[in-house]
């Protein structure tokens, strides 16, 4: 008798669980994983090596000067009609105004285009025989006008003595908790849409560089540069 109750208990039991594990993997293989939002972190770089290409010793002065890059991430934003090109820097400073110079060239497509900005701008802003398609940008250059970190989003060499076309500037935001740059292209500026492939571009010093310069900036001088970074896709 002990025996039956014994055995009708662990029936009963098995019973009572039984529905439990198959439900339990059903709904958890029904669940979809979660795509993860927000930037996409595309590079990254050392903390200690701006000006390496001139002399290893100078590098602590990169973070006071707003050139040491430490990541770049590529993001979509909240309205989806900006793509979010971030920089973050080791620097609470957000650069040295008309000496920094922040560039990240790029595809969307195939199609090539840079970004090329600083902290004011004053001075290449104004008239740069450099460009040639306006040689005069708006709102950049001008006192009465003047925006704290402008980016010429361009198209063209952009060499000297080459074609360049500005195809807008944009402002750029610095946040000074996280040490992140972040500049806003519009989809249309770059003839982006949902599905667009982001990729990497190698330039006069790589995809992405920090270096001093005013008018001109050449590879002789110190500079701190991520020569690869993987592409990006926007979401649909």
């Amino acid at each position: 008798m002990r025996r039956k109750t014994y055995l009708s208990a662990l029936v009963a039991l098995a019973l009572l669980c039984a529905p439990l594990t198959p439900a339990g993997s059903a709904e958890m293989k029904g669940k979809k994983k979660k795509k993860k939002s927000g930037p996409v972190v595309v590079a990254t770089d050392p903390a200690d090596d701006w000006g390496a290409n001139v002399d290893p010793n100078i590098a602590p002065a990169g973070a006071a000067l707003g050139m040491e890059l430490l990541e770049a991430s590529i993001g979509l934003s909240q309205d989806k009609k900006n793509i979010e090109f971030i920089l973050k820097l080791a620097t609470s400073g957000g650069g040295v105004p008309e000496l920094v110079r922040w560039g990240w060239e790029f595809s969307v497509d195939a199609n090539a285009y840079q970004l090329n900005g600083g902290r004011t701008e004053l001075v290449r802003g104004t008239c740069n025989p450099l460009i040639t398609d306006p040689m005069c940008p708006p709102n950049v250059g001008d006192p009465a006008q003047l925006v704290d970190y402008p980016f010429f989003v361009r198209s063209g060499t952009c060499t000297a003595g080459a074609d360049c076309k500005i195809n807008a500037v944009v402002t750029a935001t610095f946040d000074v908790a996280s040490g992140t740059l972040t500049i806003p292209v519009p989809l249309d500026v770059v003839e982006a849409k949902p599905g667009s492939t982001i990729a990497p571009l190698g330039g006069l010093f790589g995809s992405i560089y920090a270096a001093p310069g005013l008018l001109v900036t050449t590879n002789g001088l110190p500079h701190d540069a991520i020569s690869l970074h993987k592409p990006y896709k926007l979401p649909k």
